[in-house]
């Protein structure tokens, strides 16, 4: 937990730098110091002696010349950062690029992917974190943390026998260090938790909650305790509304939820084609030059737009608060309603924008998730509806649907709206429910507003459901082909297990009659991770199982072995009558597999493949083993049932 919260405050500090630098730098104590450090003591930004800008560094004197050397200083340093980042990744991580959920959700059901939790990708993860983001890409840190806290969990874990020899649980460290991430991004531990529990997880038992509980708790403790930030605060977005909701604005509260779960959609459907495309096409052979194109997109068109120029989580804080506590100089005009029709298409404009741009780079080859930005389309969607209604007060005044707002000056809080709208297009996105809400007022601090939250949250399930249960994760774990089964679906099947299994023509191991010529033949003639232990190939009785990995390693010793020759005997027992030297296997061998019987009902299997992790089956008859059910046999069958095929060979 202390390690996820110094690395979160680090990159946290390093990004808010990078993003300042495109702008200027601290003049009077340092360029390595952000602008909020470096301004601390002033009254405002905007009278800040010690920050220049890029303009008066460069001694720009006109006007005109000042915005075009502070556009193309802008631009150049997004790119440069954008590109280094991607080139990072490339050349030294390759699984540090996007978010990382999705693969993190294949780990915990029981797949191993090589590397995706290593300190090299650790490393870069961080880096390119800081880089990415700073550029202003339209992406987050906030999600990825998922996955820096999971790498940290598993380097850590090789320092621990418990941990590093025992799979079940190096899971539920890594259930805990998933709810740590959100905790360090968020300061939101109960969130994490929940999150963990319900997004993330399939094996979650009650001894895991409290031990992750824990975990994030210590993560976001370390996280306020080291953040250099001068407010000190665990809350990320504190509101201090003066006027409570009215019930009316349900009806309005529901509005957004329903344009959010449409929200989330489209940009889920969308982000799946464009990142196919760029599996399918040649852009895959470009992955530097595609991040900078799309850097330099996106710092052409965000310079423009006042609303999207700066940090985006400067932004939300904008879009929560209310008029009388906006502090953020940039931001003031979103409570000016002289100029109401205006505010209200700039902040349509950009929503509008943010989604392309949200659209087209996540899942690019660079360090980023999708949270911040959908949060930010939220908002800017919710605060425009909260926006109009207050206008629409302002110019009918408390009749109709506003006479409760008699009794008060003020009746709608458009930050109130912004909140509801940024929960309703990550949910859209997401599916997330409960850890969202939670989530939310834990971010803000807005209890009260608890109901509203759950409101849009709710409406944006189920309109998102309408076109599709599955997350914009969900289906990029698909469009990967990673073997995932969703704990969300559920499914009726008449089959048994026998009907499902592919692999009849089995490849065993018997416990005599083995020798290092013979493995290392049957290793080199098979693609297979792993071989069943029988008693001997007629009785075909399972002993265990032994996976490819071990007995790879085991022939390498043996060909390192004085002694060892390619004759020499392998044997599953220590009790072998044998006088010449042989190799005893049964410390590698797995003598409890899981097994079936071949007339098991399908639901029952997928069941077990869920909750156990599982990524085979053994499947017998009468005690004999008959074939391997294998975790891409039911996705398989899966996906036929979905397309209307019940005969696997008319898929084919």
């Amino acid at each position: 937990g202390f390690t996820c919260g110094a690395l979160a405050a680090m990159v946290g500090t390093g990004s808010d730098w990078a993003n300042d630098l495109k702008f200027g730098m601290c003049y009077g104590r340092g360029f390595w110091i952000t602008r909020q450090m470096c301004c601390k003591d002033s009254a405002d930004m905007l009278s800040c002696s010690n920050w220049k800008s890029w303009a008066q560094l460069l001694g720009a004197s006109h006007a005109s010349s000042e915005q075009i050397v502070s556009y193309v200083i802008y631009i150049a340093l997004a790119v440069l950062q954008a590109g280094y980042a991607a080139w990072l990744c490339k050349v030294f991580a390759p699984y540090a690029v996007a978010s990382g959920i999705g693969e993190i959700k294949v780990i915990l059901s029981g797949f191993v992917i090589k590397k995706f939790l290593g300190g090299w990708t650790l490393l870069i993860k961080c880096v390119g974190l800081v880089l990415a983001v700073g550029s202003g890409l339209s992406i987050g840190k906030e999600g990825p943390f998922i996955h820096v806290s999971c790498c940290v969990a598993n380097v850590m874990s090789r320092f621990f026998s418990k941990f590093a020899t025992n799979e079940v649980r190096k899971r539920e460290l890594l259930s805990a260090s998933a709810a740590a991430g959100i905790a360090v991004a968020f300061g939101a531990p109960v969130g994490g938790v929940l999150f963990s529990f319900e997004e993330v997880s399939l094996y979650f038992p009650p001894k895991t909650m409290w031990r992750a509980l824990f975990c994030a708790t210590v993560a976001a403790m370390s996280l306020q305790r080291l953040n250099p930030q001068p407010s000190g605060k665990m809350v990320l977005f504190e509101i201090t509304y003066h006027h409570k909701w009215r019930l009316f604005e349900l009806i309005p509260f529901a509005f957004i939820g329903v344009i959010g779960g449409l929200v989330g959609v489209f940009i889920s459907k969308m982000n799946v084609r464009v990142s196919r495309f760029r599996k399918t096409s040649q852009l895959k052979k470009w992955p530097v030059t595609e991040v900078c194109v799309t850097a330099f997109i996106t710092s052409l068109v965000d310079y423009v737009i006042v609303y999207l120029r700066g940090s985006s989580m400067l932004l939300l804080y904008a879009l929560f608060a209310e008029c009388k506590n906006s502090n953020q100089d940039t931001f003031e005009e979103l409570c000016n309603h002289e100029n109401g029709r205006e505010i209200l298409f700039f902040l349509i404009l950009s929503a509008v924008i943010k989604t392309l741009l949200t659209i087209i780079t996540f899942g690019n080859p660079c360090p980023g998730g999708v949270f911040v930005p959908a949060l930010v389309i939220g908002g800017l969607i919710g605060r425009a509806v909260g926006f109009s209604l207050q206008l629409l007060e302002n110019e009918i005044g408390d009749v109709g649907i506003f006479s409760p707002c008699r009794s008060s000056t003020s009746c709608i809080t458009p930050g109130v709206y912004a909140i509801v709208g940024a929960a309703a297009v990550l949910g859209g996105v997401t599916r997330m429910t409960v850890c969202l809400v939670v989530v939310m007022f834990e971010v803000t601090g807005g209890y009260e507003y608890v109901l509203p939250v759950m409101v849009g949250v709710l409406l944006s399930k189920w309109v998102a459901d309408a076109f599709g249960k599955s997350s914009i994760y969900i289906e990029l774990i698909h469009l990967k082909g990673y073997p995932h089964l969703d704990n969300k679906r559920e499914y009726a099947f008449n089959e048994r297990a026998s009907d499902v299994m592919s692999c009849r023509e089995l490849f065993v191991l018997s416990i005599n009659g083995n020798t290092v010529e013979s493995i290392e033949g049957l290793l080199a003639t098979t693609s297979y991770q792993g071989f069943p232990v029988v008693t001997s190939p007629s009785e075909m009785l399972v002993v265990g199982f032994i996976s490819r990995d071990s007995l790879t390693q085991v022939m390498r010793k043996c060909r390192n072995h004085p002694r060892l020759t390619g004759k020499t005997k392998c044997f599953f027992g220590s009790k072998v009558d044998c006088d010449d030297p042989y190799v005893d296997l049964s410390p590698w061998l797995d003598q409890s597999p899981i097994q079936i019987v071949e007339t098991t009902p399908l639901d029952r299997v997928i069941e077990m493949f869920r909750a156990l992790g599982l990524r085979y089956l053994l499947v017998t008859h009468n005690g004999q083993l008959v074939g391997i059910l294998k975790k891409k046999d039911i996705l398989e069958h899966i996906e036929l049932y979905r397309k209307g095929l019940s005969d696997r060979r008319e898929g084919n």
